[in-house]
């Protein structure tokens, strides 16, 4: 009797065995081999899993963007930029604005500016914008209330109109995708800095600024061609460590494809004051057609503001 038990033990050991190695065999020829016609491959992705890694999103994009790099030759429209507004006095009462900005350069204290009032207002995309578009109405309405959020647009007028009161050089940018089904665009900030002499983009949305692998602060321009070509830039958020830049850019995946997904073309406020401007200037690719009679040149997006 004990010998047909282990007779039965041995077999069973064998038959599981044998079990084991097909099992482990068709995982083999699955994984590598089988291609039938429910899961067609496209390189070396399966379709099934197509845009589900971030890296196949941002090829997707800076391809999107490499095609739109060049710009229409547009014209030297004039921005202006209005630095003795009625209301500047209250807003500045009010909110302590110039003790937050304290001093250094324009893009320090635009960005002090930034990061105190960026966590303060509460983000609502569907905001219906009935609030008077000027700071002092929607900081009234929107500043430290959770149940009273506003949109990119409404903040970054805030912004906006913080730095022109203390003299800063600000202008408010609507930057938009590709796609004539998305409708989903971003308005954001740009300061000129006299110590860089350029425009730094700010975000007030996401509370970001840009750089560069050197840790240089960034235009929306020289961002949107670093993604045109692959170059390294990233988001960088209030606190964050710019000893590794690589990291953040990991950190901050999501809004660096969100940044890079509206980078197809500019609109710029005309005017920029209390209030928002009634016309829009457009950075225009070569080859996306358009009947816009505001066309500006990529030249005067990079240019000083600063009257000699």
């Amino acid at each position: 009797m004990k010998r047909i038990h282990k007779k039965i033990r041995l077999l069973a050991c064998i038959f599981g065995l044998a079990i084991l190695i097909v099992s482990l065999g068709c995982n083999i020829y699955f994984a590598f081999f089988k291609q039938d016609n429910d899961s067609r491959s496209v390189g070396y992705i399966k379709e099934e899993s197509y845009l589900q890694d971030t890296e196949q999103i941002y090829i997707m994009e800076s391809g999107i963007l490499k095609n739109t790099l060049d710009f229409r030759a547009g014209g030297d429209l004039p921005i202006t930029y209005d630095f003795d507004n009625e209301e500047y006095p209250e807003l500045i009462a009010n909110y302590q604005i110039d003790t937050i900005a304290g001093e250094g350069t324009e893009f320090d204290r635009a960005l002090k500016l930034m990061n105190e009032f960026a966590p303060r207002l509460t983000h609502e995309s569907n905001y219906d914008n009935h609030i008077a578009m000027d700071a002092l109405s929607l900081l009234a309405y929107s500043l430290d209330n959770k149940n009273h959020g506003i949109n990119c647009r409404n903040k970054a007028q805030i912004l906006n109109e913080m730095c022109l009161a203390l003299g800063i050089y600000a202008r408010k940018v609507w930057i938009n995708p590709n796609s004539v089904y998305d409708n989903d665009c971003h308005v954001v900030n740009e300061v000129w800095d006299t110590s860089l002499e350029k425009w730094i983009m700010l975000d007030i949305t996401n509370n970001q600024y840009w750089i560069d692998e050197n840790g240089v602060p960034l235009s929306i321009l020289e961002i949107r061609e670093k993604g045109a070509n692959q170059e390294f830039c990233t988001p960088v958020g209030a606190g964050d460590n710019l000893d590794h830049p690589k990291q953040l850019q990991r950190k901050h995946k999501n809004e660096f494809l969100y940044i890079m997904k509206n980078l197809v073309y500019m609109e710029y406020c005309k005017d920029n004051t209390v209030g928002e401007s009634d016309t829009l200037y457009l950075l225009c690719p070569k080859n996306i057609s358009t009947d816009y009679i505001y066309i500006l040149s990529e030249s005067a997006c990079m240019a000083s503001p600063v009257k000699e």
